[in-house]
């Protein structure tokens, strides 16, 4: 039996409780980082680090770091400082809530997979001495879902979903690509996210939605 599609009020109300463990994370961190500072063996300017704060350090991902493997599972969760979190929360309103419409059970599968691929990928290639947090591991891997979706899936709503995507976020494209990705944007990050977006899209095209 086909999963029942959401109501566009109770996919809502999922994202927002997915952005407010966000939010509450980020008020953490920089009670964390007000009240015992970063951890004195990190320098806090260092070029290849982010400005981020005291979670940031201890849990986001450090490529060929054994310890820093931890942050392929915890680094979606954390950002660095409130403008990144705005910026993800935005596009995790709009990509979480059309992609759960469509499928909660596919979008899920989605999620976790282009988590993994996203920071298995950056712990791999990105350069040592950095640090990656975000979601955008995840936003780009919803790209990727919902994009090839339109091409694997017959009847028009995935159609049309896929096409909102591409014109809404094509343009972003470009940021898993280290020659248009800006500087201290993780490139390996979107590029690893948006692979498990399109291998889950291809890899569950036969299971129903």
């Amino acid at each position: 039996m086909a999963e029942r599609r959401n109501e566009p009020a109770q996919g809502l109300s999922t994202v927002l409780r997915w952005l407010a463990a966000l939010w509450a994370i980020e008020v953490l961190d920089a009670v964390i980082t007000y009240t015992r500072g970063i951890p004195p063996q990190i320098p806090p300017h260092h070029p290849g680090w982010i400005q981020g704060g005291a979670l940031d350090y201890a849990l986001g991902l450090r490529p060929r770091d054994p310890w820093g493997a931890i942050g392929i599972l915890t680094a979606p969760f954390l950002h660095a400082g409130w403008s990144h979190l705005v910026a993800n929360s935005l596009a995790l309103i709009l990509l979480l809530w059309v992609s759960l419409g469509f499928s909660r059970r596919l979008t899920w599968a989605a999620c976790a997979i282009s988590s993994l691929t996203a920071g298995i990928l950056t712990w791999l290639i990105a350069p040592m001495d950095t640090v990656h947090v975000g979601a955008s591991g995840v936003i780009f891997g919803l790209v990727g879902f919902l994009l090839v979706n339109g091409v694997v899936r017959r009847g028009c709503l995935p159609l049309l979903i896929s096409l909102g995507v591409l014109v809404l976020y094509g343009g972003a494209l470009g940021g898993m690509l280290p020659w248009v990705a800006e500087p201290g944007i993780s490139w390996q990050m979107h590029l690893g996210g948006f692979i498990g977006g399109v291998v889950t899209s291809w890899g569950l095209r036969r299971q129903k939605a």
